[in-house]
């Protein structure tokens, strides 16, 4: 492409002819963005960096270049030229600037803002009023408000100020040089107002640098060099060294053509609507290393557009998501996976050693590791999550090492009675027995460290244990008596560490229906015993299991206090599923504090046994993580489960599953609807070749591939309230079948265009050499018209417009068959006037048939309206008739647990207990039953 081309109108309009040469880019894009009050010279500075005298001029909207990187061979460089801000503007002009503004900022990799210097630089600086609405239109987490600011800044370009025209006597040019650029030189220290577009800028954007220009035509040069255009030598090298600078910056991330051209699209739709623009879809991407090397099993040259295509290199492989499986048959070259990092799956998940999850540093707040965040970020299978917890120095990472295949080189052991791991540390490996499943070990720092420096800490990260696993092992040593049962007091605190619902109260009346809904999405309970040296029997001799064992210690009495009995009530209530194991002493005291290095010949063979039973239960029984509404976890999810509990610990907050899920279902229902429009296209890509010879043919590929996109978004969505997502991904691909039916009549157009320009042209030879101009010509000229009609029917892939292609162009030939037959002399005038009237009665029938057929084609737009509401419909009632078979089985489930619970509280006396039980059994199977009744209803429309 050499031409500017406008990509947005002001009216907020997207061209969709320069959206479909963004699409053809398939390599990385380098975009730079341009805005600025007007006369202050923007499209100057876009045409130096496209090495053009002149190119781009008077830009309403947003104007974009293509053209080849000058430098980098394998990308490709987007130049956006903004409408220039007026002097004075009204509230509506002030609206549409700032969306224009935002538009800009968002595609960009890096911004420029362009200004003279009249005056004061930051007078200039504050004609930027649209960056105070930034942070208001563009949104990274909905839920988040207070922190949206901070979350921008890490997806924002770099800030660039071009200061044009600066006094010949200025030193801001040779302080800017000294502090490498630094844009704070310019700025008045004394403007303290966060609202200042100066702290505004400062505060969004990562970084930001300044270059200031002399004027091109100094005095003592004006009359010499205007006459020649050759600019200052001082302008020209500052001009150098501003281009030096823009070209070397990296690509944007993780973006390419069809990825920019599908968010410019999304971020209109949002700003038509007055909406702010959401990015938990796009955060993702934005945040991943990029490596374009990555890609060459996907990239193919593109004829028309030099440099597209990068070169093959020897690279390491990479994972992508199930819709971009290398050298599938599925992979158009026009697109991209939403998010590319240098991490495969196979690396996130196969951890070699393991790595700080959840920091729990002296004198702060717990926090996030962001390393361990982009580890479970590349796992996109479900997760079975293991975590330990219980007081320091019991052996709980050895027993983690064990579950990670390792003896040593693990979890860290230590041999002293101080504790050594911190925090919750996280291991990610291979699930043993479940290939498409990954094992995350969590390791917990122990309770009830002395030496702890957060000790109040401790509830938290028993809290977040159970948030976060599917299976929480507990572990203590010798037996399960009154002191093993006090030091698990954290599980009697669990209602005031976590919510279930947002709309909880804590009251008495309503704690034990609180601690009741715990069960349905607590995790399993393991409660390992180390050094176990009792006898597994009872008085009577008789031998017991470990689980009996368990259950046996758990029994409440009457007789004892409040307190002895609440941790063995609130074990019994929040774990209905629990499961025991007493290991033996692994070795001599004297060897323990070397167990890691000590081979399996000096352990205990009962320990041995012992552990590998554990082991091969975790294995075997040990579930994936899932939340409400019946999702899997995978590792992404995990991650972004653990920033969002511990967000909310740091906030002061309590963490609220309901919300949680809400909030990280908005994030997956966005994503399952970006990866669906990714299936659709990309199948749209293989099946569909254009143009198609009728309608019907386009509209069965939309119908194969609209199936299949809504299956994947059925696969990855869940708790769609309202279905507002699945009414999105309707829109969406309703106005991809708009799209296409435009190209497709566009192909067939320029198809029937070209055949009939070939075709006609040896008539328009002898029309222009007057082969016509003779007696009986006209007679000549209609057979060789109706000749060259009839070689045009047989050319094939002409294309649904073929017929009205050959209306218009035989009417555009209609004065030159006019001229023919009046200047016919062999024809009497009545002849004349019979022909002219069959020409006139031939147009008619093909306008006819022309409206037939445009009727007909409306016809099949409505019915396929019909259709695709049909099957948005069909797979709705399916996803919601296999989650209500699950809400069932769930239900089963808690109802056989709460049975079971009654009958052992009856036999212990405590029949208070006994009644509310009652009333939740009566409830549950109310619910069944009214489930089993009542089929799932459909609430789209």
């Amino acid at each position: 492409m050499t031409e500017p081309i406008c990509l947005v109108e002001s009216s907020l309009r997207v061209n969709p002819a320069a959206l479909a040469l963004l699409r053809k880019v398939t390599g990385p894009l380098h975009v730079v963005g341009i805005f600025g009050p007007k006369g202050t010279g923007k499209s100057f500075l876009m045409d130096q960096l496209a090495e053009q005298k002149k190119g781009f001029g008077a830009t309403p909207g947003i104007w974009m270049q293509l053209l080849p990187h000058p430098t980098k061979r394998d990308e490709t460089l987007v130049l956006l030229d903004t409408e220039g801000l007026p002097e004075q503007m009204e509230e509506e002009e002030e609206e549409a600037f700032s969306r224009l503004f935002c538009l800009d900022v968002l595609l960009c990799s890096i911004f420029i803002y362009n200004t003279k210097c009249d005056g004061e630089p930051q007078t200039e600086l504050d004609r930027l009023i649209c960056v105070r609405e930034l942070a208001n239109k563009v949104r990274i987490l909905e839920d988040c408000p207070s922190e949206n600011s901070f979350l921008l800044s890490s997806i924002l370009p770099e800030f660039v100020w071009c200061l044009r025209d600066v006094a010949s006597d200025s030193v801001w040019e040779e302080i800017l040089q000294t502090t490498n650029h630094n844009m704070d030189i310019l700025l008045s220290p004394t403007a303290d107002s966060e609202d200042t577009p100066a702290n505004c800028i400062q505060r969004l954007f990562p970084s930001q640098k300044a270059f200031c220009f002399r004027s091109p035509h100094v005095d003592e040069y004006v009359r010499e060099l205007f006459e020649s255009h050759t600019p200052h030598p001082i302008f020209q090298k500052q001009l150098e060294a501003f281009k030096e600078y823009i070209l070397s910056k990296g690509p944007k991330r993780c973006v390419n053509g069809e990825i920019l051209s599908s968010r410019l699209e999304q971020f209109v739709a949002a700003l038509s609507r007055n909406e702010p623009i959401l990015l938990e879809a796009v955060l993702e991407g934005s945040e991943a290393a990029f490596t374009w090397e990555d890609y060459e099993s996907f990239a193919e040259p593109i004829a028309d557009f030099p440099g597209a295509a990068p070169e093959r290199r020897e690279t390491p492989g990479i994972s992508l998501p199930s819709v971009w499986e290398p050298k599938s048959p599925l992979v158009s070259k026009h697109f991209l996976p939403p998010s590319w990092t240098f991490t495969s799956t196979a690396e996130a998940n196969d951890m070699k050693e393991p790595m700080c999850f959840i920091e729990n540093n002296p004198g702060k707040k717990l926090q996030v590791n962001q390393e361990a965040l982009e580890i479970l970020k590349n796992i996109q299978q479900p997760v079975v999550v293991v975590a330990i917890v219980g007081l320091y120095r019991t052996g709980k990472s050895y027993l983690m090492n064990r579950l990670a295949g390792k003896n040593k080189g693990g979890f860290s052991l230590g041999a002293t009675v101080q504790a050594n791991t911190k925090g919750i540390w996280m291991w990610c490996r291979p699930h043993p027995l479940r290939p498409d499943h990954t094992l995350v070990l969590l390791d917990t720092e122990g309770l009830g460290d002395v030496e702890k420096s957060n000790p109040e800490n401790d509830s938290w990260i028993f809290a977040l244990s159970v948030l976060l696993c599917s299976t929480f092992v507990y572990n203590s040593m010798g037996t399960i008596n009154h002191y093993a049962l006090e030091q698990l007091h954290f599980v009697t605190e669990l209602t005031e560490h976590i919510k279930v619902k947002a709309s909880a109260k804590k009251s008495c009346e309503r704690e034990d229906r609180i601690s009741d809904a715990f069960a349905w999405f607590f995790p399993t309970f393991v409660w390992v015993v180390r050094d176990f040296v009792l006898q597994l029997e009872l008085e009577d001799g008789r031998s017991i299991t470990e689980d009996e064992y368990l259950e046996n210690s758990l029994q409440r009495r009457k007789d004892t206090t409040e307190k002895q009995d609440l941790p063995k009530k609130y074990l019994r209530q929040y774990f209905p599923v629990r499961k025991c194991f007493v290991f033996d002493c692994p070795a001599p005291r004297k060897k323990l504090k070397n167990l890691e290095d000590l081979p399996e010949s000096e352990l205990s063979p009962e320990f041995l046994e012992q552990a590998r039973s554990f082991c091969h239960y975790i294995f075997e029984n040990a579930q994936a993580k899932v939340v409400q509404g019946g999702r899997l976890v995978t590792g992404a999810f995990l991650g972004k489960l653990a920033e969002t509990y511990v967000d909310a610990i740091r906030r002061g907050a309590v963490p609220c599953v309901e919300n949680a899920v809400l909030v990280l279902a908005q994030t997956e229902n966005s994503a399952a609807v970006g990866d669906a429009m990714l299936r659709y296209e990309a199948m749209v890509d293989l099946l569909l070749t254009l143009p198609t010879e009728d309608m019907a043919e386009l509209l069965e590929v939309h119908a194969r591939c609209e199936e299949e996109a809504i299956q994947v978004f059925m696969d990855r969505a869940f708790k769609d309230e309202g279905q507002e997502h699945q009414r999105k991904l309707m829109n969406q691909l309703r106005l991809k079948l708009e799209e296409l039916c435009h190209w497709n009549e566009q192909a067939s157009w320029d198809r029937c265009q070209a055949v009939l320009t070939e075709l006609f042209q040896q008539l328009e030879d002898k029309i222009a050499s007057g082969n016509y101009s003779v007696p009986g010509g006209y007679q000549q000229f209609m057979e060789d018209q109706q000749q060259i009609v009839t070689m045009y029917h047989m050319v094939p892939e002409k294309g649904l417009r073929a017929s009205e292609a050959l209306q218009e162009f035989l009417k555009s030939k209609e004065t030159a068959a006019k001229s023919i037959l009046q200047a016919d002399q062999n024809l009497t005038n009545k002849q004349k006037e019979i022909e002219a009237e069959k020409a006139r009665a031939e147009a008619s029938k093909q306008e006819a048939e022309l409206q037939r057929r445009l009727q007909q084609q409306t016809e099949q737009m409505a019915r396929e309206k019909e259709r695709s509401f049909e099957e948005h419909k069909r797979q709705l009632m399916a996803k919601m008739e296999e989650d209500r078979m699950k809400l069932i089985a769930d239900h089963e489930k808690i109802l056989s647990q709460r049975i079971q619970e009654q009958s052992r509280l009856q036999k212990e006396g405590f029949h208070q207990e006994v009644s509310r039980l009652q009333g939740e059994i009566q409830s549950l199977r109310a619910s069944i039953s009214q489930n089993r009744s009542s089929g799932p209803t459909c609430v789209i429309s």
